[in-house]
């Protein structure tokens, strides 16, 4: 079966159970955001690798090469910031074709020590090949986060709270001003391509909210809000139900998407690339945590809705309907 047919969830599956056979009891691999190995009786390591490749994931030269050294890394340190980590060091593999400027790469890099240098993260090595076609950016980092801290995406239950560290759907608009002509606000386009080439990893946020000790599930949101909360419903084997009413919509979705014909909800859903955490937090303690986090980060933490016991997904509509509900965006296969 060709691997457009299967469909990338599916074959992501085959290959874990495949790979199964390898796994130790001091490791914890396929099926996270990122892998954990233990490295000490409580310490565990955190390794994370994405692959960023011309045409699928980028555009040139509709970003910079600063923008994208940049992006390259934070996407990557958002993988750790959805397990709780502290970010330590990144390996960058680059395939570049032969008529590549130096200037490219050595802007590339400066792009990506603009966000190593705040978190303390060592570039410490990779690899240059040649590359025939397009530009290809492989990233592998990795951190540490204290074993009972680690946040995973099989913890959550019903009656907890979903919730989000920002408003959805910027970088979606970003990428329709990218490909479309699209007249709006120079402050609005601004906010729209920050969001889509420098997204900010919620690094800090993520290990407060590890060390918090009651949230039970998280996950980044880099391929959509629903096809991410599929993954935490999936690996802890429930369902949820959201409400149209209470996702945090950007600005500049609700205005890119109003020139579009896109309505702003959906750009939040399926638009993807918003590297905000999702997360899952006890019911009885969310308020408080809400709280604490404003008072912290002087930014709310978005109540979306709850985890159900039921095995699927349904949204409340702004109608008071209750419907089920699909991920409609991009897929690789």
């Amino acid at each position: 079966m060709k691997i457009g047919k299967i469909g990338e969830r599916a074959l992501i599956n085959e290959i874990a159970a495949l790979v199964a056979k390898t796994a130790d009891k001091q490791s914890l691999g396929i099926g996270d955001d990122a892998a954990l190995t233990k490295v000490s009786t409580d310490c565990w390591l955190v390794t994370s690798k994405d692959m960023l490749v011309q045409g699928v994931h980028f555009l040139l030269p509709e970003i910079t090469a600063q923008d994208l050294g940049y992006k390259a890394l934070a996407v990557n340190l958002s993988d750790l910031a959805a397990m709780g980590a502290k970010p330590r060091h990144a390996y960058v593999a680059l395939a570049l074709p032969p008529e590549t400027e130096t200037e490219f790469v050595l802007s590339f890099y400066q792009g990506m020590l603009e966000l190593a240098e705040p978190f303390s993260v060592s570039i410490s090595g990779g690899d240059l090949v040649a590359s025939p076609g397009p530009v290809i950016v492989s990233i592998t980092v990795q951190g540490e986060v204290p074993s009972k801290q680690a946040l995973l995406r099989s913890g959550a239950s019903a009656g907890d709270i979903i919730c989000t560290t920002g408003p959805l759907g910027a970088s979606a608009a970003g990428l329709l001003l990218l490909t479309h002509k699209i007249d709006c606000p120079p402050a609005v386009r601004a906010a729209a391509l920050q969001a889509h080439h420098r997204p900010e990893p919620r690094i800090k946020e993520a290990i407060w909210l590890a060390e918090s000790g009651v949230v039970t599930s998280a996950i980044d949101l880099s391929d959509g809000l629903l096809k991410d909360i599929r993954e935490i419903l999936e690996h802890s084997r429930c369902g949820a139900l959201l409400e149209a009413e209470k996702i945090p919509l950007h600005p500049a979705a609700a205005e890119v998407g109003a020139a579009m014909g896109k309505p702003a909800l959906e750009l939040a859903l399926n638009g993807g690339e918003d590297y905000e955490l999702l997360c899952t937090v006890r019911a009885a303690d969310f308020l408080e945590l809400a709280k604490a986090y404003e008072a912290r980060f002087s930014q709310p933490l978005y109540a979306l809705g709850r985890i159900s016991a039921e095995s699927e997904l349904k949204m409340i509509t702004k109608e008071g309907k209750g419907e089920k509900i699909e991920f409609t965006g991009f897929q690789h296969f």
